[in-house]
């Protein structure tokens, strides 16, 4: 029975330990029941040996463990004896889990009951003791007052949660609850022995009772039933429980509540069916979050929670058009705060302004209205200003300014009637109410909140036509980038009105689409279904322009300069009404005169030509081909901006440039011009090898140019060949066969002639010593008349490619004087050795040099055949010597 006992109380006592005993730590035991830090005991259930609170500490063996009474830390109980102030004893239990059971050994006093802890396996002053605390009281004790079901969602209001005030000890007492000075609960003469008060027993043989209170808050007033109590910020509430003749015990607990509103609560923004708004946001320490509310005509339409204090900013969506909304917004901690409200409005369009609407859709203005669809009082079309108040606004025919729409009577002259709406919104809904004659289609203005007089009114114009019209001819799809070629785009002409009709889209006098006797009620009509009611119909015309002809499939016709063309709509079958709407596309009429190269290099050309005026070019497009093909083409912005420099080039190769000004479509080509890019960036004469440029003296190993892919071009931009050659030096008048060669002559060459002259030697055979040496190339003749001379050596083994003085002093006040010697050699990987001297001194001297392994310390400049290493000596000249 005891155990059927002790498991009731696990369940239902929050103080009591779920797993008894704990797996871990230190824990109260009293009659089989575990208990937590901080367990209250009634002095009446502990006063025998066998009711003793025991402290236990699972797994460790009992040293000096003690009790000790917190208010009087130096004074430990001694559980050897008892006395008025110190009335406990205790026994212990050394393993295997430390323990130590306390009880009384006589009467308690005012004194002695509180808070006692209960240190093991040590006693209290020892550092990184187990600690555990319990309370011992005379009479009655509040174990317990607590909040409980607080709500966590927001949005549900008013809000409601409970109060728990649990008392322990003594059967007789009074108990209430209150805020303020409002008591929300109060018991008197409570007895548990025969239940004269509504608690929850919790514990039979200590007498503990939960009694529970139900509030309500409704963001003002704190209420139980029908007690009520006023309040703004925090609610602290307070349990008291009193028993005749002692001391008062009471409790209290605070619920947080923001104590103020959010501020500058506004509307951001809004469309018909959104509204964001904004506030000010609190602190972290004053508010956790936000729930915004959205109430229409008292009803609640959404209640919003915004988690996080800072999040000032919500979209409230799915709202109605045409509507007023009541927005609150309030912060929340644990309850919800006081409210900020606004008002607001909601359109069917959502541009600020004024604005058309018919049939529950927004209408911008310039908007067409079919005479068929607005002939009745539910067929307005409405004139809308949001947020004003309707005066003297008017509807008024644009061709007929002085005789304005009479609102309460019609005539053929004057078709219409219209309502009225004075206010949250300033509206005028017109309608016809006889039939529109050509007299009176066309365009009608709507002034708001003021007639048309006032230059201050607003003011949107509307189409009302009979038939047919055209709603729009407009070019879709017109390219962005101008370097896609040919360009393609879209004319579209939109048709609305009469279902029986005949279209047409033109340029000049070439019909690019035609369409006769249509009816859009049998779907036999190409275009695209807009708008059902209102016969609303796309038709679309797909262009490719070529800079010369504009096509539509097989139809195409030739133009320059600006494209017109025509959209013609016609009822059908009688051709009441014709409606023509013509679109201009803006192109250049001629192309950019001058296009000149201005630079090139190997891999660059840059060309300007003549700026067109910026009313004829928005900008232009460069491009680029080589043997028909394009390498690139380029779009420049700005019609004053008429150099670019083309990069991304080959060398030795003949590039067409063409220009074309732009501006909605690109213009005509400007004559061609073509280049031919070099190797090198000087002008003259120079010499190529291997890709790369080479001034007049160069030094080339006979190693590296011994193979016609190997040669070393000589070069003169801008001529050609007749009769250049290759001569040795030493031997000027015997050049270079290029058809043979010998052990005399061991060279061959190629030619071009043109765009470039240019003659290509290279070692058709061994190179002997008395061949090596200085040669000269000479363009676009040969030696014995060319202006265009350059000279280069051909050498075996390794030479010196040059032998300089680096860092000459150019302030002679700085003394002694210091210098380099800088000799470079290029050849063969390995050599006997360099040396530098002066006289017969060597300033410097390396042997056995093997440049694969860099044995000697010259500095690296070319790391591939021929291998080219800087030696260098540093020189420093006191008066009369060097060293």
């Amino acid at each position: 029975m005891l155990l059927v006992l002790s498991f009731v109380f696990l369940l239902s006592v929050s103080e009591v330990i779920s797993q008894c005993p704990p797996s871990s730590g230190i824990y109260l035991l009293r009659d089989g029941i575990c208990y937590t830090n901080g367990s209250y005991f009634w002095d009446n259930s502990v006063n025998a040996v066998t009711e003793a609170i025991s402290c236990v500490l699972p797994g460790t063996s009992l040293t000096t463990g003690q009790w000790v009474r917190v208010a009087d830390p130096d004074d430990p109980v001694d559980c050897n004896s008892n006395s008025a102030s110190d009335p406990f004893r205790c026994t212990s239990v050394t393993s295997p889990n430390a323990t130590l059971s306390l009880y009384l050994a006589q009467g308690l006093t005012v004194d002695q009951e509180g808070w006692y802890k209960c240190c093991l396996p040590t006693d209290c002053s020892t550092s990184g003791t187990n600690i555990i605390f319990a309370n011992i009281f005379r009479f009655a004790e509040i174990e317990s007052f607590t909040v409980a079901d607080l709500p966590s969602d927001m949005t549900v209001y008013p809000q409601e949660y409970k109060l728990n005030c649990t008392k322990i000890g003594l059967y007789s007492y009074g108990i209430s609850m209150s805020i303020g000075s409002t008591a929300l609960a109060s018991y008197t003469s409570c007895n548990d022995q025969s239940s004269t008060c509504p608690g929850t027993e919790l514990v039979s043989f200590s007498y503990t009772i939960r009694y529970t209170v139900n509030i309500t808050w409704d963001g003002m007033n704190v209420s139980s039933g029908s007690i009520s109590q006023s309040t703004t910020g925090d609610q602290m509430y307070q349990c008291v429980v009193q028993v005749t003749d002692q001391p008062t015990r009471t409790r209290d607990v605070i619920v947080k509540v923001p104590a103020t509103a959010p501020s500058s609560l506004t509307e951001v923004n809004k469309t018909a069916t959104t509204i964001t708004v904004s506030w000010t946001a609190l602190d972290s320490s004053d508010a956790d979050g936000y729930v915004v509310n959205v109430t229409s005509d008292t009803d609640t339409v959404q209640t919003v929670q915004v988690e996080g204090s800072s999040n000032n900013t919500i979209t409230l969506d799915e709202l109605s058009a045409l509507t007023t909304y009541i927005i609150t917004v309030r912060a929340y901690q644990q309850l919800l705060g006081s409210a900020s409200t606004i008002s607001v409005f909601t359109h069917i369009c959502q541009q600020e302004g004024i604005y058309l609407a018919h049939d529950g859709n927004c209408y911008i203005v310039g908007s067409y209205f079919w005479d068929s669809n607005v002939n009745a009082a539910n067929e307005a079309i409405s004139c809308v200003l949001p947020g004003t108040s309707l005066t003297t606004g008017q509807w008024v025919r644009v061709v007929d300014p002085d005789d304005p729409v009479d609102c309460n009577s019609n005539s053929a002259s004057d078709p219409f009637l219209c309502t009225n709406v004075t206010s949250p919104a300033a509206t005028i809904n017109l309608y016809l109410a006889q039939g529109l004659t050509t007299t009176t289609e066309g365009w009608y203005k709507y002034c708001l909140p003021t007639d048309c007089s006032d230059p201050n009114t607003n003011i949107i114009f509307a189409n009302i036509f009979r038939f047919a019209e055209i709603e729009s001819f407009t070019v879709a799809d017109l390219p962005s980038d101008m370097t896609v070629y040919p360009q393609e785009y879209k004319l579209n002409c939109t048709k609305i009105g009469l279902y029986s009709y005949g279209i047409s889209m033109s340029i000049g006098n070439t019909a690019l689409a035609s369409y006769t006797n249509y009816n859009d009620q049998n779907s036999n009509c190409p275009g695209t279904e807009l708008v059902s009611s209102s016969y609303t119909v796309r038709y679309t015309v797909n262009i490719t322009w070529n800079g010369m002809t504009v096509s539509n499939g097989s139809i195409s016709q030739s133009t320059t300069g600006d494209q017109m063309y025509q959209c013609r709509v016609a009822d059908s079958p009688d051709a009441n009404a014709i409606r023509i709407r013509n679109i201009t596309i803006k192109v250049p009429a001629t192309a950019p005169s001058s296009l000149t190269e201005v630079n090139k290099t190997a891999t660059t050309i840059t060309v300007s030509w003549t700026a067109l005026d910026s009313s004829d070019a928005d900008g232009y497009v460069v491009n680029v081909t080589s043997d028909t093909d394009t390498v690139q083409t380029v779009q420049v912005e700005g019609s004053s901006n008429n150099t670019i420099t083309l990069d991304g080039l080959r060398e030795l190769t003949t590039y067409s440039i063409t220009v074309r000004a732009y501006q909605q479509l690109l213009g005509p080509a400007s004559s061609a011009i073509s280049v031919f890019t070099h190797i090198c960036q000087q002008e003259g004469i120079y010499l190529a090898y291997d890709g790369n440029c080479y001034p007049n003296g160069s030094y080339f190993f006979d190693n590296i140019v011994n193979e016609v892919i190997e040669a070393i071009s000589c070069v003169l931009p801008d001529s050609n060949l007749t009769t250049g050659q290759w001569v040795r030096v030493a031997d000027p008048d015997d050049p270079v066969d290029c058809n043979s060669n010998s052990a005399s002559d061991p060279f061959r060459c190629t030619n071009v002639t043109s765009p470039a002259a240019t003659i290509n030697l290279y070692l058709a055979q061994g190179l002997s010593n008395s061949e090596e040496g200085w040669y000269k190339c000479c363009l676009s003749t040969d030696c014995s008349n060319a202006n265009d001379i350059i000279f280069t050596n051909i050498f075996r083994y390794a030479e010196i490619e040059s032998f300089t003085i680096g860092d000459l002093p150019s302030d002679m006040t700085v003394y002694p004087q210091e210098y380099k010697l800088n000799c470079i050699k290029i050849g063969f990987d390995r050599y006997d050795g360099i040396s530098m001297s002066i006289g017969s001194t060597a300033l410097a001297s390396y042997t056995n040099c093997d440049d694969r392994t860099n044995t000697c310390s010259g500095t690296v400049l070319v790391s591939i055949n021929p291998n080219t290493l800087r030696y260098t000596v540093n020189i420093t000249c006191p008066w009369n010597e060097c060293q």
